[in-house]
């Protein structure tokens, strides 16, 4: 089952053209990796997936819906996307659990339910020990694994991680990968934006963009480096 899907996709910024009719499906349960140069497109093409951008043309669905036809395009990523933003954007003045509760508490969910669905998540990336602090207080492994529990809470379909392992050492990347393979083996469909072939190992698919076009798709999969 499709997922996510763009079809002949293009983003211009004026007289930038981010993305240059770009077609890509991501079904449930596959991991698809999307490398590149800086300023190949690889962020646009992650935030038009997510429905943080709207194409100049071309269309957006996920699971069926058509996004430019949703009003409401903050409620389908509080329910359907799950996003690793790769600053982060963790709130400095919530704890981690709470800023893990809060897209649950936005989209109506029950304080005491969003609590434990938060801890939950983040005892599955391994940082419940951290629920009761803020950010500051955190090292920067910790507040990954905080904006990935975020990203995993509730039934979200669609997970998107912008160079979700950036700034962190090789052990800790590899486990952010285990979470995100270990996602998608359960049934979502996850959409990774990376510079490391170390990582891209771990996809079922390596999408490769250049100038905004995809140079390369459905590469044959890489040695795996688990």
């Amino acid at each position: 089952m499709t997922v996510v899907e763009l079809r002949e996709v293009t983003r211009e910024h004026g007289r930038v053209h981010a993305l240059r009719g770009v077609s890509l499906e991501v079904a449930a349960g596959e991991l698809v990796a999307v490398m590149g140069p800086s300023g190949s497109g690889k962020s646009t093409l992650l935030n038009l997936a997510g429905g943080l951008d709207r194409p100049t043309s071309g269309g957006v669905t996920i699971e069926g819906r058509d996004l430019a036809k949703v009003k409401d395009l903050a409620a389908i990523r509080r329910t359907s996307v799950g996003y690793v933003f790769q600053d982060l954007n963790l709130i400095p003045s919530l704890t981690a659990a709470e800023n893990v509760m809060l897209p649950r508490e936005l989209d109506g969910v029950r304080s005491g339910r969003a609590r434990a669905e938060a801890l939950e998540a983040l005892a599955e990336v391994g940082a419940e020990e951290v629920a009761g602090r803020f950010p500051e207080e955190l090292s920067g492994g910790q507040r990954q694994r905080v904006a990935i529990a975020r990203a995993l809470t509730g039934e979200r379909r669609l997970l998107l991680a912008d160079e979700p392992t950036g700034a962190l050492d090789t052990a800790t990347g590899d486990e952010i990968l285990q979470l995100l393979r270990t996602r998608a083996d359960a049934g979502a469909a996850v959409l990774l934006v990376t510079h490391e072939p170390r990582y891209a190992a771990w996809a079922d698919r390596v999408i490769y963009l250049r100038d905004g076009r995809i140079a390369e798709a459905n590469a044959v999969r890489l040695e795996s480096a688990r």
